[in-house]
């Protein structure tokens, strides 16, 4: 039995009920910001017993109820049971795990004795770990589960309550989560809130500890408008064009599998899914090649089950805009004799195969929002570039992607590439995977965002870093020296503590400075070698020696 005939099935049985959308009424919002402020007020969410508690608590919303998650996943968007767990559960457990794992270290204070200069090092400096205040976390419908829940373990590690705006694109999941979340979290200090624009309007009309966003670039420009007018720090999670690299040294069928694999989960809608792909000119056909066969082979045409119409590791185009958008770049390539292979088609269930489309070489000439616009969709521009240089430049007059994919056998391709493009992540010959890396922050740069969040980086998105310094009284006679009348004397002992002074030659160029870091490497190497040898000849002297 597939996977979504065994949701069909338990849904038939009455086991996976899905409760009513009803949106939040703004009079509901006023009430929800009050309450949450105070519990924050009353310092409860700063303890730590409270943090692992809701931590825990939220680890087993998801294992108990796992079947209706992935009932209400499918009825928002078609996936399959797997597909639910392996892209939406799993990086929500795992960020679980290491926050309880690790919470209590995070939330220790900082030491900075050690940079501090002299005169500072008996003041205790250090770093005080703070929760912002209430939290308000604006989620994206695309994986619902993930990418509200995620950044709320953050929150919750931090200390900090929450308010979730979840997504009315896909309305089962956003009220499921509205109905499980009060029951596991403390109500007090966790909410939800339904509804649409109406209703986000008013949540951002209001000051926050922090707000973090996840979705389009022109909703992220409107929520940093109105965070701007209250002075509300945010993080912006806002995709973009995510694109790839294909060296001629790449396996082409390889990078196709991998690629394929990626590319098809939720047929394409993800922010950070290849949106297209920049292959050296030279191999663009034999790339092409093993796409054709790397789609006809894994998602061969229906009645297959593993057809694009039908496999439970895709998904259906939110909307009918988003659908009639893919139509529109298929038809247009096809028109203009660049369409190379043309995906399955479904217009009742809104599903699409994998399409892919051959441009001018170095998109001399293109325009149109397969080139211009984020895909997020399964259509799939492939660009003949002249050379690595080529493709580099052509990703760097572009905004800034949110990841960054290179395909080459050759590790100096990618540090090549990595080294002189900007990326919120960089994957070298797969796709996708920063997201499942809790140890590593996910966020963008530039037009793809700002900010990031996952293990730790979420801990520090919503917390203040509090600069503490202690200065004693018994430190009066060194303080003094400020006071009037300020003698020569006293001002060169002042400086003496404050101030570092230039400790350094004069650079001569940068030449110079090249050459003394050749210097120090070569004198390090060559003390590490020469301890190395005197441990050894130590060693065997006393191996030698008679014992007594």
């Amino acid at each position: 039995m597939s996977d979504i005939e065994a949701v069909r099935r338990d849904q038939a049985q009455g086991q996976v009920g899905i409760p009513d959308y009803i949106p939040t009424s703004l009079e509901e919002i006023d009430k929800i910001y009050a309450r949450l402020n105070a519990r924050f007020d009353s310092l409860a969410t700063h303890r730590l017993a409270y943090r692992l508690y809701n931590l825990k608590q939220l680890g087993y919303l998801i294992k108990d109820n796992e079947k209706r998650i992935q009932a209400a996943v499918y009825k928002d968007l078609g996936k399959g049971e797997f597909d639910v767990s392996s892209g939406d559960l799993w990086p929500i457990l795992n960020e679980i795990d290491l926050a309880v794992r690790r919470v209590k270290g995070w939330m220790n204070d900082e030491s900075r004795i050690w940079d501090a200069m002299f005169s500072f090092k008996f003041m205790r400096p250090r770093i005080k770990k703070q929760p912002k205040g209430v939290a308000l976390i604006i989620s994206a419908w695309n994986f619902p589960w993930q990418l509200t829940l995620c950044p709320l373990i953050g929150a919750i590690a931090a200390g900090c309550p929450a308010v979730i705006k979840v997504s009315e694109h896909a309305p089962s999941s956003s009220a499921l989560i509205a109905e499980l979340l009060p029951r596991y979290l403390d109500p007090e200090g966790y909410a939800v809130v339904l509804g649409a624009a109406e209703e986000s309007t008013k949540l951002l009309e209001k000051p926050w500890g922090h707000i973090l966003y996840t979705g389009s670039g022109n909703v992220g420009k409107i929520v940093a408008a109105a965070a701007a007018k209250t002075l509300t720090p945010t993080t912006l999670e806002l995709g973009g064009k995510s694109p790839v690299v294909v060296s001629s040294c790449a396996n082409m069928k390889i990078a196709a599998r991998r690629m394929f694999t990626i590319k098809q989960m939720a047929a394409g809608q993800i922010c950070i899914a290849p949106d297209y792909v920049l292959v050296v000119k030279d191999k663009v056909n034999e790339f092409i090649d093993a796409c054709k066969e790397t789609v006809d082979t894994l998602f061969p045409p229906s009645p297959s089950p593993w057809s694009f119409l039908h496999t439970p590791q895709s998904s259906s185009m939110r909307n009918t805009g988003d659908f009639d958008r893919m139509i529109s770049y298929i038809d247009r390539a096809e028109q203009q004799g660049k369409l190379v292979h043309r995906g399955e088609i479904n217009k009742d269930n809104r599903r699409i195969g994998i399409s892919l489309v051959k441009m001018n070489p170095n998109a001399e000439g293109e325009s149109g929002g397969l080139v211009e616009d984020e895909v997020f969709g399964p259509v799939m521009a492939i660009i003949p570039v002249d050379d690595i240089d080529a493709a580099i430049r052509y990703i760097n007059a572009r905004p800034h992607p949110l990841a960054l994919y290179v395909c080459a056998s050759k590790r100096s391709v990618f540090k090549k590439v990595i080294d002189q493009t900007w990326s919120g992540s960089a994957t070298w010959n797969d796709f996708a995977f920063a997201t499942y890396a809790r140890n590593l922050p996910f966020g963008g740069v530039g037009a793809s965002g700002w900010g990031s969040y996952h293990g730790k980086d979420g801990f520090d998105t919503f917390t203040h870093h509090k600069a503490i310094l202690e200065i004693p009284y018994i430190f009066e006679p060194l303080m003094a020296l400020r006071y009037p009348p300020l003698t020569n004397l006293r001002k060169t002992l002042f400086k003496f503590l404050l101030c570092a002074g230039v400790g350094y030659s004069r650079p001569v160029s940068v030449e110079g400075e090249e050459n003394k870091l050749r210097r120090k490497k070569v004198v390090k190497w060559m003390t590490t070698v020469l301890v190395g040898l005197v441990a050894v000849y130590l060693g065997g002297l006393r191996w030698r020696s008679p014992k007594g």
